[in-house]
């Protein structure tokens, strides 16, 4: 059996694309690390120029470093990536994504992603999609599933339109990857902004290594950042029932001048009070419609920050080639590639 899993080994011809991998490392990443020598294994088999990008958390810094020391001396190609604080996973995918180098990036969760994603993944892109997203059914809470519908409607006018079931899994051409560091968004969410490139996408299902779904407040909490961070319709909204407040005050006041012109019996100071009052009123909506749409520019112009920062960067002893770039020798290649940019265009 031993010999027959190495001759179908050696029948593998490596491509000469340069892929990276990137992987968060959270709390309880034992059974991630666990799962890093058979990701290099896979690589190493397909590729002849290969990155595993591990992005670490604050809060399993002292893990990562007793795990990940041994893996640094044994197990070549790997890059550490120590972040200097907790953030959401958007955040890390980020700092992965930025400090990646390869042709095609995989953003993958090996708790989650079987490992032979990577290899379909990366030849989906190659073949013309530069955004490759995976989707994988979860089994969800019941008070999830009744949140999704009025969600979608939400998203969907927000201009958010991912497949349903979409996982973190994604693979990135090289440009899509350029497009997205360079957007320069900090609070956008991470999958928006690979949306927001323009590039078009393609699923690729999978059944997933764990069928365990979202929680209801971890999606709602979710859904609100992503209309308040990456939206404007939040304030388009609030700024659409400010004008429309401040018409419906405008015809009270009206209403009230003709009570007081073709009525008799009306109450003194009724119809002065009346008027002030929806006047006010009316002003008072006017100036946060006003205010709103304000706000909706200056999210919109915000100036470029950085969203993450790292305490230290450490590589693997042994490389696969300890000078190797993402830059070919030659302007052309056998292997077609019809997401690059500078070669065979």
């Amino acid at each position: 059996m031993a010999e027959e899993n190495k001759e179908k080994t050696e029948k593998i011809t490596k491509s000469e694309s340069f892929v990276s991998v990137v992987t968060i490392l959270g709390k309880g990443i034992e059974k991630i690390v666990s799962q890093i020598p058979e990701i290099e294994k896979y690589l190493s088999v397909r590729y002849s120029d290969f990155e595993i990008v591990l992005v670490v958390k604050k809060s399993a810094q002292e893990e990562a470093a007793r795990l990940l020391q041994p893996l640094l001396r044994t197990v070549p190609c790997i890059r550490y990536l120590q972040l200097t604080d907790d953030g959401p996973i958007d955040i890390a995918m980020e700092a992965g994504l930025e400090n990646a180098i390869g042709d095609f990036i995989v953003m993958m969760s090996p708790e989650y992603d079987p490992v032979d994603l990577i290899g379909k993944a990366v030849t989906m892109c190659r073949d013309g999609t530069d955004v490759i997203v995976g989707v994988s059914p979860l089994k969800h809470s019941l008070a999830y599933n009744m949140l999704r519908p009025v969600a979608q409607l939400l998203l969907r006018l927000a201009d958010y339109r991912l497949p349903r079931n979409a996982s973190h899994f994604r693979c990135l051409s090289r440009r899509a990857a350029n497009a997205v560091t360079q957007s320069g968004k900090a609070h956008q969410l991470f999958y928006m902004r690979i949306q927001k490139t323009g590039y078009g996408f393609k699923t690729l299902e999978y059944e997933s290594l764990c069928s365990k779904g979202r929680g209801f407040w971890h999606a709602l909490k979710k859904l609100v950042k992503l209309l308040v961070f990456n939206s404007q319709l939040p304030l388009h909204l609030v700024s659409g029932l400010s004008f429309a407040a401040s018409l419906v005050a405008f015809l009270f006041a009206v209403y009230a001048v003709l009570i007081k012109l073709f009525l008799y019996g009306v109450v003194d100071g009724w119809t002065s009070t009346f008027l002030a009052i929806s006047l006010f009123a009316m002003l008072q909506f006017l100036i946060l419609g006003f205010i709103g749409e304000y706000l909706a520019r200056m999210l919109d112009e915000q100036s470029r920050q950085s969203s993450y920062s790292t305490v230290f960067e450490k590589n693997s002893l042994t490389m696969v080639d300890a000078d190797r770039i993402n830059v070919m020798e030659s302007s052309t290649e056998a292997e077609p590639n019809r997401v690059q940019t500078a070669r065979n265009n």
